[in-house]
């Protein structure tokens, strides 16, 4: 395995196949995943690409349970309802590791090993189907939002799929989860919207967003 150190401003130039990304030390004002606590802002985070499960220190197991259990305190369709455990969490995690050998692209947004966000690239495993993969929970937590994670991750997450040969990526949005207008200016285009597609945390059927990106030429 090799381990690359950067600054985020080189997140995009390091990724390459075969390189995880660990974090530098960042420089922060406050790191937290309470109502108690300041929004956090982080001046410096790193993106890090899991290849094997032995990378998740337990800070980092911590924080990933709470990243998903963030976004269903604030109702985001995400897989998971109001009455989901954090043993329901971990176990989600744990399978997505699981299948890192099939080239299940995990990324992590990273500060001083709290998991500030994340994104998963699965490429399609059926015969006819192997140019595409689904491009899956771009998480961001409520106190690390507006500083550039999601724009970096999902950056990593599109030249992981093109390095590992996909030339299509898709992904659905609940209306409800979605910053309108961010999927496009990433080179997203919206194919559709089915109603009452999906359900909130509290139950709430809510539309969802239909999004691909061809990868062919895109740089």
């Amino acid at each position: 395995m090799i381990f690359s150190y950067v600054h985020s401003e080189s997140i995009s130039s390091a990724l390459t196949n075969g390189v995880c990304i660990r974090a530098i030390p960042p420089s922060v004002d406050r790191i937290a995943y309470n109502n108690d606590m300041e929004k956090i802002t982080p001046r410096r985070f790193a993106i890090i690409q899991i290849t094997s499960a032995d990378q998740i220190t337990p800070k980092m197991k911590t924080s990933l349970v709470e990243l998903l259990a963030d976004s269903v305190a604030h109702n985001y369709s995400v897989g998971f309802m109001n009455d989901s455990t954090p043993e329901d969490y971990e176990e989600f995690w744990q399978q997505e590791f699981s299948k890192i050998n099939s080239n299940n692209g995990i990324f992590l947004a990273v500060a001083d090993e709290q998991v500030l966000g994340s994104v998963i690239v699965t490429p399609e495993s059926r015969a006819n189907g192997k140019h595409r993969g689904e491009f899956r929970k771009l998480l961001v937590h409520s106190l690390a939002q507006k500083i550039g994670i999601g724009s970096a991750l999902e950056r990593a997450a599109t030249e992981y799929a093109r390095s590992i040969g996909l030339s299509l990526l898709f992904l659905d949005s609940a209306t409800n989860f979605l910053v309108e207008g961010v999927y496009e200016q990433w080179g997203w285009k919206m194919s559709g919207e089915i109603p009452q597609y999906a359900k909130n945390p509290d139950g709430e059927l809510v539309s969802t967003w239909f999004f691909y990106k061809q990868l062919t030429g895109d740089k």
